[in-house]
């Protein structure tokens, strides 16, 4: 082991390395739009992240876990004993790295735990759920298991309330370690692997963690077993109860989410709201309308569409209660919102959704404006059928399963991706942009049910 070397490690050196343009507090390839800008500047200003000799970050490269544990040893003022090395056969004695990843498995720490064949896999990039895992426990934050409560809070489709990770993802929602921007859609991908600038989101987010009273705790648990709230945000959000059409200027109270609260009667209406951030400093918003049943949320939500400092949403919706709800990426931003009745396209919600026949491809487009189109289908009891989506550009393609499904358990449907779907139940199916800066252009597309 003594000549053993990790290629990919060789690049935590540039998390010793100051950057000239330290000077300045901006990295040349984190510009003004990136989502992550504020929490990586916070972080380098602070001494917890450092860039590249050429004045670089990298944002999009993926970090390993030994560099995840030094990033969380750094930020909690941690210093690894000296005594504790030669932990894990692959962790190689004299690296910069030993002493971080042996005192983190250390008995008095067991911050983190080797695999079963008596590796740590320093070099392995850190996933969403192993850099979750390692936030709670280096930071010390408490991550209950999960109730049944964090059922009706955490609806990701591709995470099961069985799976060991899940009590991290419900506790990082409640405590706003999560979400942040490009994780807030109807999947949480548990063994994506982390970026930097991801990295950095997640570790200023849990410096800025406030943890609740046990009081606060349990008036939080007892108001939303009787009232609706997200399903995928944290518990303790702001509300406000509104008449359609409204428009509404307001500041976010840090990352907390408001939602507003109202009431449609018409048969069908298609509802436009837009969202933008104003004042100085700039953040993603994410943006979602629900329909709410007397049991909490039904399965029809639609998800915004996030430009710069923007959300939008185009829907057409039955009458019923809704709740629109807002989350800033930085904290304590002013925003304006708008909601009101408009015209819209004939395939605008679930109501509108085309049927599709089995075998026979669909090709249309989303014209200027168009955010969204929806199709359905009637599973049938055959073999995995498969959803999919052929374009030149870059389109969402979102898969609901009827309530009566259990989403539970098991990973839910992707698009492009074989599935067993539930005989004789009826899917629903959304394609819609990706970025809001493109809705004036036309994007062709092609479904395909097989």
């Amino acid at each position: 082991m003594k000549n053993f070397r990790l290629p990919a490690l060789a690049l935590a050196t540039a998390l010793l390395i100051p950057v000239v343009s330290m000077a300045t507090g901006v990295f040349s390839d984190v510009p003004d739009s990136s989502p992550f800008k504020a929490q990586i500047e916070a972080l380098a200003r602070a001494g917890i992240v450092k860039g590249n000799p050429d004045g670089t970050f990298a944002p999009n490269r993926t970090v390993n876990r030994a560099e995840m544990l030094k990033l969380l040893y750094t930020a909690t003022g941690k210093t690894p004993k000296p005594i504790n090395v030669a932990c894990f056969s692959d962790v190689e004695q004299g690296s910069w790295y030993e002493q971080y990843v042996c005192d983190a498995a250390a008995p008095e720490n067991r911050f983190v735990q080797g695999y079963s064949d008596g590796k740590f896999r320093p070099a392995s990039p850190v996933t969403r759920t192993e850099a979750l895992k390692m936030i709670f426990t280096v930071f010390g934050l408490p991550a209950p298991e999960t109730s049944s409560l964090d059922r009706d809070l955490i609806k990701f489709v591709d995470v099961s309330t069985s799976a060991w990770y899940s009590k991290y993802i419900s506790a990082a929602y409640k405590l706003q370690i999560l979400p942040i921007a490009g994780q807030d859609g109807s999947r949480f991908y548990p063994d994506k692997e982390l970026l930097r600038g991801e990295t950095a989101a997640y570790i200023f987010n849990a410096q800025k963690a406030v943890v609740p009273s046990e009081t606060q705790s349990s008036s939080t648990a007892a108001s939303v077993a009787s009232a609706a709230s997200s399903s995928s945000v944290a518990v303790n959000t702001g509300v406000k109860n509104v008449s359609f059409p409204f428009s509404d200027t307001d500041k976010f109270s840090g990352k907390k989410p408001i939602s507003y609260l109202f009431s449609l009667s018409g048969a069908r209406t298609v509802v436009s709201v837009n969202v933008t951030i104003v004042g100085f400093y700039p953040s993603d918003v994410s943006c979602r309308l629900y329909l709410v049943d007397e049991t909490g949320f039904a399965n029809e939500y639609y998800l915004g569409v996030q430009g710069q400092n923007s959300c939008i949403i185009t829907a057409a919706v039955p009458a019923g209660s809704y709740q629109l709800q807002l989350q800033p990426v930085v904290g304590d931003v002013a925003y304006k919102v708008s909601a009101a009745a408009v015209g819209g396209e004939s395939n605008d919600g679930f109501m509108d959704a085309q049927k599709l026949i089995k075998g026979r491809a669909t090709t249309d487009l989303l014209s200027a404006n168009d955010l969204y189109d929806w199709f359905k289908f009637t599973a049938s009891p055959t073999q995995p059928e498969t959803i999919s989506l052929t374009a030149t550009g870059k389109f969402n393609c979102i898969i609901y399963s009827p309530s009566t499904v259990d989403q539970y358990g098991f990973s839910g449907p992707e698009c492009n991706k074989p599935y067993k779907y539930q005989p004789g139940e009826t899917y629903v199916i959304g394609i819609g942009r990706v970025n809001g800066s493109d809705i004036a252009t036309r994007a062709p597309y092609t479904v395909l049910w097989q």
